[in-house]
């Protein structure tokens, strides 16, 4: 009996100090986990990466609820307030929200700290799913049960709540992504910046005199601004690539039904992010064929993390200086000089093309034709209302009133000969991608066409929309996967970016040279590269 109970008293001993060292440990790794949670400030947090984040969550260091806190407080601290009783801000344009970004139409935090916490829970659990926890902002355009999609417009702003999820953000929702407020568009989406009678000027975090760029320019401007941690955006004529280039993002225009969306050939979905990786991450999510979506593509395709390097692939370079007779801003000719030298660096082959592409013959046919679809075609119905609706409205309805079936033969025929030219002059003599500017000049004020006379700045001369975006081009020729990727910063202190065009498609030859150029520039929202929110027109 004795000496069962000298066994009994050594087991209990030895599972007491098995106990004490369990203990020791956890009080230890929670001491070191809250000293390493202490080594990030809020606005740390708030711009941390969602691959970053994901691993952090897993670890136990940082929970979804910090990172979503964070980013409530910067938007408290530089959106400003909502145009919450959507009134006419025609005569407030300039003054509402003066001084703030103003990316946000409202926001959706009661219900985002809540499953904040339940994604925490998840990670505590093990359960967690791809993006759990991670913070979404959702375009203006974009169906989210429950939120109206009002399109930027006073005559949509009594819209009903949407009664369901569309593909994207149903695919975003079960991933375990957050979404945490809706962003502002132009109206209708039809500018290349992000304006509107609706919600006023969006200003760019970078600089404030300057544009967010549209027409998901809110999602853009909401990412740099640190109040999200990825974005949704739709791509028409560059709504995607041009916020993205203009707030120094990652953002992807995918070839038509890769990801499912509207039945037009011209409109595609695509994410936005600070990095490649979060960009390629959300991507991989959300793509893939519906069976409710007759323009989606079978079967998905799976776009991996890592990507092979480049060294001895050829890659077409155009500069486009002759798309208007100013030729580019010095700061994207800069750029596409260090994209040459980067690509260089790589091991890559550049090859130097000129496409002789010009404004004047292409962007015409290509506005004719996207108004000739069955989808513009129905904002036919706005004339009669020019006097609320916003001047580049008014400027598409005089397209749509000349556009018909002619026009919509024009553009097929274009497209064909842009197709025969680049397989001929690029793909078909063994290059892997295209490079060319996103845009002719970032130096796009954010009133930009308020007034007839309030244009863009290229090289000391004023220039339209239709002069500074080399986007629309990839919307006729939709089949074609772009990436933007930033290089860096202006003289005015405005990203630039340039565009990565892969053959049809050809998605990962286009993520495989975006991602090798991504290694080689600096990267913006790093070692002290964050928006500043100054307002400087003329930074040098």
């Amino acid at each position: 009996m004795q000496n069962q109970i000298s066994v009994s008293r050594c087991v209990f001993s030895r599972a007491g100090k098995a106990l004490g060292l369990v203990l020791a440990f956890a009080v230890a790794s929670s001491a070191l986990f809250a000293a390493e949670r202490a080594a990030y400030s809020a606005d740390e947090l708030a711009y941390l990466s969602a691959t970053e984040q994901i691993e952090l969550f897993k670890k136990g260091v940082i929970t979804p609820s910090d990172v979503l806190e964070a980013q409530i407080a910067r938007v408290e601290k530089y959106n400003g307030r909502y145009n919450s009783d959507r009134h006419d801000l025609k005569d407030e344009l300039y003054v509402f929200n003066a001084g703030k970004v103003n990316a946000l139409t409202f926001d959706n935090f009661a219900e985002a700290r809540r499953l904040a916490r339940e994604a925490g829970k998840r990670y505590r659990e093990g359960t967690a799913r791809r993006l759990e926890g991670i913070t979404v902002g959702a375009t203006d355009d974009l169906a989210v049960i429950g939120w109206p999609v009002d399109m930027g417009s006073l005559l949509m702003n009594d819209a009903a709540p949407s009664d369901h999820d569309e593909e994207m953000t149903a695919r975003l929702r079960a991933a375990g992504a957050i979404f945490v407020f809706q962003t502002t568009v132009p109206e209708f989406y039809m500018s290349s910046m992000t304006w509107s009678r609706l919600y006023g000027l969006s200003r760019n975090p970078w600089n404030l005199h300057y544009g967010v760029g549209g027409s998901s320019g809110g999602s853009g401007a909401a990412l740099a601004a640190g109040f999200c941690t990825l974005a949704t955006g739709s791509d028409m004529g560059g709504s995607i690539r041009i916020p993205a280039a203009m707030n120094g993002l990652y953002g992807f225009k995918p070839p038509l039904g890769r990801i499912p969306c509207a039945e037009c050939a011209y409109i595609v979905y695509g994410p936005l992010a600070r990095t490649f990786d979060d960009m390629v991450l959300m991507q991989d999510v959300v793509c893939g064929h519906s069976d409710f979506v007759h323009a989606s593509l079978r079967p998905k395709l799976d776009y991996p993390a890592e990507y092979a390097p480049i060294k001895g692939e050829k890659i077409a370079v155009a500069f486009m200086r002759g798309w208007i007779p100013y030729g580019c801003d010095a700061d994207v000719d800069a750029a596409m000089d260090s994209a040459v030298r980067a690509l260089k660096q790589t091991g890559a082959e550049v090859e130097v093309v000129d496409l002789g592409w010009k404004c004047a013959d292409l962007l015409p046919v290509y506005l004719s034709g996207i108004m000739s679809t069955d989808v513009y075609k129905g904002v036919l119905v706005l004339k009669g209302h020019e006097d609320v609706t916003c001047p580049y409205v008014n400027v598409f309805l005089d397209f749509g009133e000349k556009a018909g079936p002619v026009s919509l033969m024009a553009a097929g025929g274009m497209l064909s000969r842009l197709h025969s030219q680049l397989q001929r002059e690029v793909f078909s003599r063994g290059c892997s991608a295209l490079i060319m500017p996103t845009m002719t000049t970032p130096h796009v004020p954010a009133d930009f066409a308020v007034k007839p006379d309030i244009m863009a700045d290229l090289n000391g001369k004023p220039v339209g929309a239709l002069d500074f975006c080399l986007t629309p081009i990839w919307n006729l020729a939709n089949n074609y996967p772009v990436v933007n990727v930033p290089v860096g910063l202006s003289s005015r202190n405005v990203p630039v970016g340039i565009q990565v065009i892969g053959n049809t498609f050809d998605d990962l030859a286009a993520l495989r040279v975006a991602c090798a150029l991504s290694k080689q520039f600096e990267p913006l929202y790093r070692n002290g590269k964050f928006p500043d929110f100054r307002d400087d027109p003329a930074v040098r």
